[in-house]
């Protein structure tokens, strides 16, 4: 286990450095709910449509929950119903823990963020994410991420957020597992 947490920790490193001079868009979001606090950092890649993050979960619980992911998207802008509409479709490969329980899932789905015209600066996003068993290893056989919020852009380079997020495991001979499914509070500062 020991070795998993150097490799993650590793890994995190090694994308950040990657990314840092070729980075010209980044997003640093925070989310916090009654029993959990999580967060990530999006940086676009040089000067291309893709988009490279890391996020991480905790919640405290009798068994301490960690849920990390590096996710690659690409990203582009569209419109639905007259609404400016910013769509990331990609994957993120996870890696979830609680107590004896370990699993990691590459799961595949994307973003939709639609912007509300007749109120500036406000804005509905989507997330879902879907791993099936052919791609969930260790003691998961399939993983579920969905979150919706609400956001405010407080100023240019900032948004607060409220919404809901979703994340279950089925687990191999076992019951499946919510890890989190419960209201938060996000902040979003765009650099």
């Amino acid at each position: 286990m020991k070795n998993l947490k150097i490799q993650m920790i590793s890994a995190l490193l090694a994308l950040v450095v990657s990314l840092t001079p070729h980075a010209t868009a980044s997003e640093l979001s925070f989310r916090i709910s009654n029993d959990s606090i999580g967060g990530g950092l999006e940086s676009n890649i040089s000067e291309s449509d893709l988009f490279a993050g890391f996020e991480h979960l905790y919640k405290d619980k009798d068994d301490a929950i960690n849920i990390s992911n590096i996710n690659l998207h690409t990203k582009g802008q569209t419109v639905a119903g007259n609404m400016p509409t910013t769509v990331m479709i990609g994957l993120e490969a996870t890696h979830m823990k609680e107590g004896a329980f370990k699993g990691s899932a590459i799961a595949f789905g994307g973003n939709i963020r639609l912007n509300i015209p007749a109120a500036p600066g406000l804005s509905f996003e989507t997330r879902l994410h879907y791993a099936p068993d052919i791609v969930a290893y260790g003691d998961s056989d399939r993983f579920t991420r969905a979150r919706a919020q609400l956001n405010y852009r407080v100023i240019k380079s900032a948004d607060i957020s409220a919404g809901y997020q979703y994340l279950n495991t089925g687990i191999k001979g076992g019951k499946d597992r919510t890890f989190e499914s419960g209201l938060y509070l996000g902040l979003k500062l765009v650099f």
